[in-house]
């Protein structure tokens, strides 16, 4: 089990606001959109539900993992992906052995 809990290099910028929960419906910080994981069903990254605005992030999608979220995400499909990936202090992402996650069209186990 790998768990990553610091700010990766892959992201394009750092947000270090905290994010409502709730109905929040995603957001943009300047001129960037971005996905952002609530957690709001379970820790499966692959669940839609997990998801503000309710769809799995792809290479389109910059996704924030904030500190407030109800459960941290895990990795355990294969195909997982975004563009980029913004991990706020105290929160965590869990890559399953055997998964990876491509950032920018890079793997990280």
């Amino acid at each position: 089990m790998i768990v990553v809990s610091m700010m990766l290099a892959l992201t394009t910028s750092a947000f270090a606001q905290q994010y409502p929960t709730g109905g929040y419906q995603g957001g943009t910080h300047g001129n960037i959109k971005y996905t952002l994981w609530t957690g709001a069903v379970d820790d499966d990254w692959s669940n839609p539900a997990n998801w503000c605005p309710g769809v799995i992030p792809d290479t389109d999608e910059d996704v924030v993992i904030p500190s407030s979220a109800i459960v941290m995400p895990e990795v355990k499909s294969a195909g997982m992906s975004c563009k980029s990936l913004t991990i706020q202090p105290g929160a965590s992402l869990d890559i399953k052995p055997g998964y990876t996650l491509t950032v920018n069209g890079q793997e990280v186990e």
